[in-house]
């Protein structure tokens, strides 16, 4: 059995998925791994990455060699995004990354990164717009004429939250200079009325935990949940205005992303309010999934 395994190296997240597909070409999953290793820790700040970020990146990844390791016939790519695009030593991190994966790592484009996404959210909806809110950039992808058309924003959860917020709770004055940053980076969005708009990675699927007050991020009900606009608005006014240790017990808050969940759902909320949206359909699925679709 030939295995393929697609690794999203994020500016928050580390992910892992390995899969077969049958003989009627369907996908089925073998692993799927989350790690976070917030590699794009202060880099809004510095330029680079951190050795410590590093050091959590390399970590992360040996696990992942071994696990790969127990597969005989695999085919893996290793795709790397906004933090890596961005970073002054993204060379050398990747060459120590690399060293330690044991596998060649891509550095791609924001448009590249938005159609892998594409690719492994659209699934069956009718005309899905997917947005893809990650740690560095957030991606809006939609078909029209039936050609992908991808931006890349560079807005994320981690880069926002470097840049703005000093302390939990937010103060009135952060938000209102945040939104007003949000605002001109979204300014040129404009989508069909009648658009399915599917939401991916750790923002939504925590927004979409905490709806349905579920700890389990790995639970069933989590990918396909509906969001609706104002269930987002709410939940937006409740972290903004939220100290850390409440936001951290809130169910369905990892630890490790409570810290930049205000700002990953002010971009959420925002972008909803933007083109008037009713809802969003949470995805779990998104860049890793469309890596390996990419592969078979």
């Amino acid at each position: 059995m030939r295995y393929v395994a697609g690794i999203d190296i994020g500016t928050n997240t580390l992910l892992l998925l390995i899969a077969v597909k049958d003989q009627n070409g369907n996908m089925h999953v073998i692993r799927d791994e989350h790690r976070i290793a917030r590699l794009g820790e202060g880099l809004n700040l510095t330029g680079t990455i951190s050795e410590q970020a590093i050091q959590r990146a390399c970590i992360i990844l040996q696990e992942y060699a071994e696990i790969l390791s127990q597969y005989e016939e695999i085919t893996v790519k290793a795709i790397a995004t906004s933090a890596m695009r961005d970073a002054h030593n993204a060379s050398e991190v990747r060459m120590i990354l690399e060293s330690v994966l044991r596998y060649p790592i891509q550095i791609i484009t924001g448009i590249e990164e938005a159609a892998l996404t594409f690719l492994g959210s659209k699934e069956h909806f009718n005309k899905p717009v997917i947005l893809d809110i990650g740690g560095g950039s957030t991606e809006i992808i939609q078909l029209i004429d039936g050609n992908e058309h991808c931006m890349s924003i560079d807005i994320g959860a981690v880069r926002l939250t470097d840049t703005f917020i000093q302390q939990l709770p937010m103060q009135e004055e952060e938000v209102r200079t945040m939104k007003l940053h949000i605002v001109s980076m979204i300014n040129d969005i404009h989508l069909p009325q009648d658009a399915t708009i599917i939401a991916t990675a750790g923002t939504p699927t925590t927004l979409a935990a905490i709806d349905l007050q579920i700890d389990d991020l790995s639970s069933p009900l989590i990918h396909g949940h509906r969001l609706d606009s104002n269930t987002i608005t709410s939940l937006s006014r409740q972290l903004c205005s939220s100290s850390l240790e409440e936001i951290l017990r809130i169910p369905g808050v990892h630890p490790q992303r409570a810290d930049i969940l205000p700002a990953g759902t002010l971009i959420l909320s925002m972008i909803v309010e933007k083109i008037h949206a009713q809802s969003c359909i949470v995805s779990a699925r998104g860049l890793r999934y469309g890596i390996v679709q990419s592969i078979m």
